[in-house]
């Protein structure tokens, strides 16, 4: 049901009301920008039909403004489209277009723009302020005309996220709240923060509707959330701002399921105890791109002595989520369902989703394209500089840089120690066109070594971007690359080409035929074409491919990496056509595989 003109949030002893009208608040996370438009309302009625009255939603600045002063509400990142379906299936919205939004997302949804000049972000500092008005000027121009208060379904709109974790700058908060009043935000805020007094305190300003707490799905944590909750916020309505029923996943890291049972036992302590309850996620998504964010830190469930460093996010988001990243009903959906079910006095339903996807088959990759021939057509920039520059000097926010040197004779062809300072956050290193080993930040590995010989080698050196660190207090000085220097023995090599290639337009590429061999462990595209049940999802395993990125249709799909736990890389059914489909596929280090398998199941590796 669309909202009625001049309806606007209110509470009342601890009760939240649209106008005079008691309003019971049932959400979920659902984030338009991880879900194709095509699936956005089936979704949303997925969550109307669960007994949800309000979504979520996130809003990435990042995308939004992907450049200083060029914006993008189209396609994938229409939010007024989201808002408008989100009413049009009975649903209210809670809105998040703060600055920083964490949600493992690169850099947390921070533009990588702001990184060129040392802005300070999350902080009061004037040039941050600055970028953030300019951008809440445009995106208010959505979320004005779709507020409460003028017939549309946004009820309230999130000052930042978890700051109380982060910093204690209230001046930033208030900043952020008359910025959106300024530019016609009349509904009321909201903050949510951590399972801590302190992050409870200092992540709020007075006047907000609701203070959030945030936890995971754990029985017995729900009446702990109460006291603390109600301790530091009397006569405020018992809120959880995200009631965590899943969990992301990291490369290379051991992975579980969160129990449903567990969730459902803790969502009912919540009902009971009289909480307005969020789900994150409600929905999962997909990292599509290079959007996957990272932590530092260790996994859920890290293998024994696993140390505290650097763990990017998977490109799945399915979080575990009562809806999994490809639109299927989980198991904790209908249990949780359940759950209100029963506390709202309604009858147990049986009903089920049945959802399918296609097997496709083994699609050859008959044409490849090495990157080493490519350069020219990919490079975004080419620099020269006394030391190897990193993407934000090159003014490059995401993908790959790479970096070439004519190495000398040194006065012996003895093997000599190949030393890359501080890689952020993969490279891979080649002599004369053949690969000689890969550095991965925070890692252990293997001595990198060559042999230089009289007339010299060229030494190339191609770091990758894996994500930036999405959570709390994050390193806004990071940068991407080789970071400080790269020396041969135990000399520092002076005069270097810096190449970006951002690979956000790879149809200029040159492509041969393969003729069923690609050579290996040279960074290559490989391509080929399919037919397909136009508008049917599937898989793509990336089983005996190392590291990289696939597109379909030209759409870029996400990252894939060998070292589990994701197996496959989801494809939503709208990217495909009956016929001529294209697959491409960027392999770092390829192991001489020239083929792909389209399956019709999610993959997971699991210890």
């Amino acid at each position: 049901m669309l909202c009625q003109m001049g309806e606007i949030l209110n509470c009342k002893d601890g009760r939240l009301y649209l106008n005079d009208n008691p309003f019971y608040l049932i959400s979920g996370d659902m984030h338009y920008f991880r879900v194709h438009p095509s699936q956005w309302s089936e979704r949303l009625k997925l969550m109307r039909d669960f007994g949800l009255t309000a979504v979520q939603t996130y809003c990435p600045w990042n995308l939004h403004e992907p450049k200083r002063g060029e914006y993008n509400f189209s396609g994938l990142l229409d939010l007024g489209k989201f808002l408008d379906t989100a009413a049009a299936e009975g649903l209210k919205v809670l809105l998040r277009p703060a600055p920083y939004i964490c949600s493992e997302w690169d850099f947390g949804g921070l533009p990588a723009w702001l990184l060129y000049d040392n802005i300070p972000v999350r902080t009061h500092d004037p040039k941050y302020l600055e970028a953030v008005d300019e951008y809440y000027r445009e995106i208010c121009k959505v979320i004005v005309p779709r507020l409460s208060t003028n017939g549309g379904p946004v009820i309230a709109v999130a000052l930042e996220n978890e700051y109380g974790g982060a910093a204690l700058d209230r001046e930033y908060l208030v900043a952020l709240r008359d910025m959106l009043c300024k530019y016609g935000i009349d509904v009321p805020f909201y903050t949510t923060d951590g399972l801590n007094i302190t992050m409870l305190h200092c992540g709020t300003i007075d006047g907000v509707i609701m203070r959030g707490i945030n936890f995971r799905s754990t029985p017995g944590l729900p009446a702990r959330a109460k006291e603390l909750h109600q301790s530091e916020n009397p006569g405020m309505p018992f809120f959880i701002g995200e009631l965590w029923d899943g969990r992301s996943m990291h490369w290379g890291e051991p992975f579980e399921y969160r129990k449903p049972e567990e969730t459902a036992v803790a969502f009912k302590e919540a009902l009971e105890a009289g909480a307005y309850v969020n789900f994150y996620m409600f929905s999962g998504g997909t990292n599509f791109g290079f959007m996957s964010g990272a932590n530092y830190g260790r996994s859920y469930s890290p293998r024994p002595d696993t140390p505290v460093r650097y763990i990017p996010i998977t490109t799945s988001y399915d979080c575990s989520s009562p809806i999994s990243e490809y639109g299927e009903p989980t198991e904790e959906y209908y249990m949780c369902r359940d759950v209100l079910d029963e506390f709202k006095g309604r009858a147990k339903r049986t009903d089920r989703v049945e959802y399918e996807a296609q097997k496709i088959g083994r699609v050859e990759l008959c044409e490849a394209a090495y990157l080493f021939d490519n350069l020219d057509v990919l490079a975004a920039a080419k620099r020269e500089y006394v030391h190897p520059l990193t993407m934000e000097d090159m003014r490059q926010d995401y993908g790959f840089i790479m970096y070439r040197k004519h190495i000398p004779f040194l006065g012996t062809d003895a093997p000599q120690r190949v030393g890359l300072f501080e890689v952020r956050d993969r490279a891979t290193v080649y002599a004369d066109g053949k690969y000689i080993g890969h550095v991965m930040r925070d890692r252990v590995g293997d001595d990198i070594k060559i042999s230089v010989p009289e007339n010299g080698t060229v030494l190339c050196v191609l770091a990758e971007n894996v994500a930036r660190l999405n959570n709390g207090k994050m390193p806004w000085f990071e940068r991407k690359g080789i970071t400080q220097h790269i020396d041969v023995g135990c000399l520092a090599m002076i005069g270097w080409e810096t190449i970006s290639l951002p690979l956000n337009d790879i149809s200029r590429l040159h492509y041969k035929a393969t003729d069923g061999v690609v050579g290996q462990d040279l960074p290559v595209f490989m391509k080929g074409r399919f037919d397909a049940a136009a508008g049917v999802d599937t898989f793509v395993h990336m089983e005996g491919f190392t590291k990289g990125c696939v597109w379909i249709n030209g759409f870029n799909i996400g990252r894939y990496w060998n070292v589990g736990p994701q197996m496959t890389l989801y494809v939503p059914g709208a990217l495909l056509k009956d016929s001529k489909n294209t697959i491409e596929i960027f392999d770092v280090e390829p192991k001489g595989k020239t083929y792909v398998e389209l399956i019709d199941r999610h993959l997971l590796e699991m210890d």
